[in-house]
């Protein structure tokens, strides 16, 4: 089994200060990431979803913009979960439509559990993904350093051999 990816913070092992530079910036990105998730017109049109949509966005600090639409759709079908069960409710046993609401309430379920599926990212995966991005950097900022180095680089043998034509 592979080592699991550690934060930065937790151990800097024998790295260069590229690499901490490039960890770092990539750990800031996927695991650390600044953005919050914002509500859309749906979810802002009816209040209890918007109340409902915050409260999930404050349970996790590492939500980033990019889990902005499961939590929209985690908020959207844990509203109309509620709105089915209180109708539920309110239904007799014996009615036909209770089935019908059940069937409902159970799709509901399966549609929720697929966004907290989406949203549960756990923070080693984000970890291990911070950690492949910085060594991408790392590879692109070498291939970097060597194309430049070949541009600079002169060959002074053909330096002197361009003189003596001159002459």
């Amino acid at each position: 089994m592979a080592n699991q990816a550690k934060s930065l913070s937790a151990g800097r092992q024998n790295l260069t200060k590229a690499q901490i530079r490039a960890r770092q910036e990539a750990e800031n990105l996927v695991v650390t990431n600044p953005t919050k998730p914002k509500a859309n017109e749906i979810t802002k049109s009816v209040k209890p979803m918007l109340k409902l949509f915050n409260q999930l966005k404050k349970v996790n600090d590492h939500f980033t913009d990019a889990d902005g639409i499961a939590l929209n759709t985690l908020a959207y079908n844990m509203y109309f979960k509620y709105m089915n069960e209180q109708h539920l409710l309110s239904l007799n046993v014996t009615d036909d439509d209770c089935e019908r609401y059940m069937s409902r309430i159970e799709k509901l379920n399966k549609q929720i559990n697929e966004s907290m599926k989406q949203l549960c990212i756990p923070l080693n995966n984000r970890l291990s993904l911070a950690n492949d991005m910085a060594k991408v950097m790392i590879e692109e900022k070498k291939l970097e350093q060597m194309q430049a180095r070949k541009m600079q680089e002169v060959n002074p043998l053909l330096a002197l051999l361009g003189d003596d034509d001159d002459e």
